[in-house]
């Protein structure tokens, strides 16, 4: 079964954008986004999951792909939860499932 790609819109630094889930961690998430908030920026953040549950959550950019010296690089940038919601952890949940692991400290959503 594909992971269908999962829009993400989020606020930062006073700015609105969105960008795609890349990644999924028990604490966190990555982001793949042209717009990208710097290092310790506050973020807002949310998705909808493959099961129509939206999930809000708020956290701290932790880093970005920018001043990285490889070109191979998508923008984007990875977000530490400040007290991950239960949509989220469900989400986490099902994510390590579908990657058809029993347990996992994160998934990588990659797309066909």
């Amino acid at each position: 079964m594909e992971i269908p790609r999962i829009a993400v819109r989020f606020l930062a630094e006073g700015r609105e954008a969105v960008g795609t889930l890349q990644n999924v961690s028990r604490a966190g998430v990555g982001i793949r986004s042209a717009e990208v908030p710097r290092p310790g920026a506050i973020i807002a953040l949310s998705f909808e999951s493959p099961h129509g549950v939206l999930v809000d959550a708020r956290g701290e950019v932790r880093w970005n792909t920018r001043g990285f010296a490889s070109s191979r690089l998508p923008d984007g940038f990875g977000v530490r939860l400040h007290e991950p919601p239960r949509e989220f952890c469900d989400f986490f949940r099902w994510a390590v499932e579908h990657a058809g692991a029993s347990s996992a400290d994160s998934v990588d959503l990659w797309y066909r």
